[in-house]
C-alpha cells in the first residue's frame, strides 16, 4: 500500500463528553494510517478505559455481588448510535448540536473502511475466500485508502472540534 498517505491534520485528541454512568471525561482520538494497510477510527478513551465508537450497542455494566465480586455485564442493545450517545454521554456541544451529522459521518466512515479491508484483503478473513481474486481490487482499495478515507476522515474531525476551522 502507498506509504504516502496524508495524515489527519488537527489536534490528536477532542473532549467527546463525559460518561454519564462513571462521571469520567471521555476523549476521541484523531484517525491514522496504522500498520500501513488500514486507518484506525473511533478510538474513545481516558487515563482509566478505551473503546470504540463502534461499540455504541453493547453497554457494560459493572457491580460488586454480595460476596465482593466484581461482576461485568454486557447489555446489547438494539437503539441507533443517536440515541445510545444521548443516554450515556452528556456530549460536548459541537457533537452535541450536530449529532445526527456525526452519526451519518461515523457510519458511514466505518462502512467504507470495511468495504475496504474486504477489497484489500479479498475477503472478510475468517479464511480463504474461494472467489478471492474476483473479491480482491488492489486498485480499488488504494484509492479508498489514499484518497476518499482520508476525504472523509478530515472532513469528520474539522466539523467535530479536530480542527479550529
Amino acid at each position: 500500500m502507498n506509504n504516502s498517505i496524508e495524515r489527519i491534520q488537527g489536534k490528536n485528541k477532542i473532549f467527546f463528553g463525559t460518561n454519564k454512568e462513571t462521571n469520567e471525561k471521555i476523549y476521541l482520538d484523531k484517525p491514522t494510517w496504522d500498520c500501513n494497510w488500514y486507518w484506525s477510527f473511533g478510538y474513545l478513551g481516558s487515563k482509566n478505559c478505551h473503546y470504540h465508537l463502534s461499540g455504541y450497542n453493547s453497554k457494560t455494566h459493572v457491580f460488586t455481588t454480595d460476596k465482593g465480586e466484581l461482576k461485568h455485564i454486557t447489555e446489547s442493545r438494539n437503539k441507533h448510535m443517536y440515541y445510545c450517545l444521548l443516554e450515556d454521554y452528556e456530549l460536548n456541544d459541537t457533537i452535541k448540536e450536530n449529532l445526527w451529522s456525526f452519526c451519518e459521518q461515523a457510519r458511514t466512515i466505518y462502512t467504507i473502511k470495511d468495504a475496504y479491508e474486504v477489497i484489500h484483503r479479498g475477503g472478510s478473513n475468517y479464511t480463504h475466500h474461494p472467489l478471492k481474486n474476483k473479491v480482491k481490487d488492489s486498485r480499488k482499495a488504494s484509492s479508498w485508502a489514499t484518497k476518499l478515507l482520508p476525504e472523509l476522515l478530515q472532513r469528520f474531525w474539522n466539523d467535530f472540534g479536530g480542527n479550529d476551522v
